[in-house]
C-alpha cells in the first residue's frame, strides 16, 4: 500500500502554481476593472478643466479688449448751441472713460464758441472732461479764456455748457479787459463773454477814458 500512495504525492503539488496563478490574474482583472474607469474619469476631468480654462482665458481676453479705452490724437469734435451758433473741441490726446462711454476725457482741451460769428471767444485748459450726452464741458487746470473783443480771463476751473454757451467757475478768476483788471472768487459768464456775473470778494480796478 506504500508503493500505491507514493506517486499520487507528486500530483497534488504540481497544481499549486496553477492556482497561485489563476489567483493572480483574478486580482489583476479586477484592479484593472477598478482602475480603467477612474483613469477615463480622470482623463475626461482633465480634458474638461482645459477646455474651461481656455474658455476663461478667452473671455477675460475679449473683456480686456472691450474695457480698454478708445484714444485719439488731435481729436476735434464739432457742434451748434442751442441758437445754431457753431463750436469746436479740440485736444491733443482723448479717450473715453472706461466706465462711462459717454464721457471723454482730454489732455490739453480748447474750446472755440462761436466758429464763424463776429465774436468769437477760446477757453483752454490742461484737462477736461466732455460728457456728451449733456454735452457739459469741465476744464482744469490753467483755464484761459479770449475772445475778439480782446477781453480774457483765467481761473482753475470752469464749467461750460456748449448747448447755451454758458460758462461758470466755482474757483477764484482774474479777468483782463480794456474797461480795467478785475478779481473775484466765482464767475458766471453769459452771452458769449458779453456779460459776466462776478461772485465773492471782488476787487476792481477800473481804466480812465
Amino acid at each position: 500500500m506504500a508503493q500505491a500512495l507514493a506517486p499520487r504525492a507528486p500530483a497534488a503539488l504540481s497544481t499549486r502554481p496553477r492556482k497561485g496563478k489563476a489567483r493572480a490574474h483574478s486580482r489583476f482583472v479586477h484592479f484593472l476593472r477598478i482602475f480603467l474607469p477612474l483613469l477615463m474619469v480622470a482623463v475626461i476631468g482633465a480634458l474638461a478643466g482645459l477646455v474651461i480654462n481656455h474658455a476663461m482665458r478667452r473671455e477675460a481676453a475679449a473683456n480686456k479688449d472691450g474695457v480698454t479705452p478708445i484714444r485719439m490724437t488731435n481729436p476735434h469734435f464739432f457742434g451748434r448751441d442751442d441758437k445754431g451758433r457753431a463750436y469746436t473741441l479740440g485736444a491733443h490726446q482723448a479717450a473715453r472713460d472706461e466706465k462711462s462711454f459717454q464721457t471723454v476725457l482730454l489732455q490739453y482741451p480748447s474750446l472755440t464758441l462761436d466758429v464763424g460769428g463776429p465774436h468769437p471767444s477760446t477757453i483752454t485748459a490742461d484737462t477736461g472732461v466732455y460728457h456728451e450726452d449733456t454735452r457739459m464741458l469741465l476744464l482744469r487746470g490753467h483755464v484761459r479764456a479770449d475772445n475778439a473783443q480782446s477781453s480774457r480771463f483765467a481761473t482753475n476751473e470752469a464749467l461750460v455748457n456748449t448747448r447755451t454757451g454758458i460758462v461758470t467757475g466755482p474757483a477764484a478768476l482774474s479777468s483782463q479787459s480794456a474797461a480795467g483788471n478785475l478779481q473775484s472768487n466765482s464767475f458766471d459768464v453769459f452771452h458769449k463773454g458779453d456779460t459776466m456775473v462776478f461772485k465773492g470778494r471782488v476787487h476792481a480796478r477800473l481804466n480812465g477814458h
